[in-house]
């Protein structure tokens, strides 16, 4: 496992496997996390890679009110995959300061807090097992009904249904027995049935074909609602409906605004729009 603070990290999709690691982050005497609202507020924060010059964000400041869903934009290196780890709590700003519900995430645990954060990745973390137990891994005494519940809403229960054995099919090893999109699906059910607080987009859809990410987004739409939604995406179809876009350039915050807005502007997002390749 390459610890989240290794230099010039650009993903996080070994999210499961962090979760799971030693504690690297000092949490040791610090402040559990009891409940999460979902307000986001970055103060002036900066953060930069051991044994690295160059700040992989520099004064970035926003702010995320509760249930709000924030989307960032930006060429490869910009910062994004950065943000989305200070959020989850894998690293803390070396300068400024994140406050989460207003207190300084710094004094707090993180990992309770991660009791109310999930994630979506890019490439789903499934393991080898039955399909109720990659969703409620970590979970006891999950009933019927709520797995099926999560199921339908990932638009998931048909295809589980199928499957010789149901709910209790064996998907491979890493899901081998599964297409792109039916992984999606069942990541999006996992996230579903733990009722998170916070929810992490990364990257969600940006591998699968037309007709699996329409079933996707109306699955993503469900798990976002009333969630405080952080979303990395190289599609920029799929963020249209953002209530905020941030548009990212070397690690700063080039300009904000809902998608209408910045075309408006014809600024950096609206060139984004044509050369897809620059995400």
């Amino acid at each position: 496992l390459m610890p989240p603070i290794s230099k010039g990290m650009e993903s996080i999709r070994s999210v499961g496997e962090v979760l799971k690691a030693p504690d690297l982050e000092q949490n040791e005497g610090k402040l559990p996390v009891e409940a999460v609202r979902g307000e986001f507020r970055f103060e002036n924060v900066s953060f930069h890679y051991p044994d690295t010059e160059v700040s992989a964000i520099t004064d970035f400041s926003l702010d995320v009110p509760v249930g709000q869903n924030v989307a960032f934009v930006g060429p490869s290196g910009a910062g994004k995959s950065t943000i989305l780890n200070l959020v989850i709590g894998f690293i803390r700003p070396t300068a400024g300061r994140i406050l989460l519900d207003g207190r300084d995430m710094n004094t707090l645990d993180l990992r309770t807090y991660r009791r109310f954060v999930s994630v979506v990745p890019q490439e789903s973390i499934l393991f080898e097992g039955t399909v109720r137990d990659n969703i409620t891994y970590g979970l006891s005494n999950v009933p019927d009904s709520l797995v099926e519940a999560a199921l339908r809403d990932s638009n998931a229960w048909d295809f589980v249904q199928e499957m010789p054995y149901g709910l209790e099919t064996h998907i491979g090893e890493r899901g081998a027995k599964l297409s792109g999109g039916q992984k999606q699906r069942l990541a999006i059910a996992r996230a579903l049935i733990r009722n998170p607080r916070v929810l992490i987009l990364d990257e969600a859809t940006s591998a699968l074909d037309t007709e699996s990410e329409a079933l996707i987004q109306q699955a993503l739409a469900r798990l976002m609602r009333g969630r405080t939604t952080f979303i990395v995406a190289h599609r920029l179809s799929t963020i249209r409906n953002a209530d905020k876009i941030v548009v990212l350039r070397q690690g700063r915050i080039v300009e904000t605004g809902t998608h209408e807005e910045l075309l408006r502007r014809g600024g950096a997002y609206a060139s984004l729009q044509s050369p897809q390749a620059a995400l």
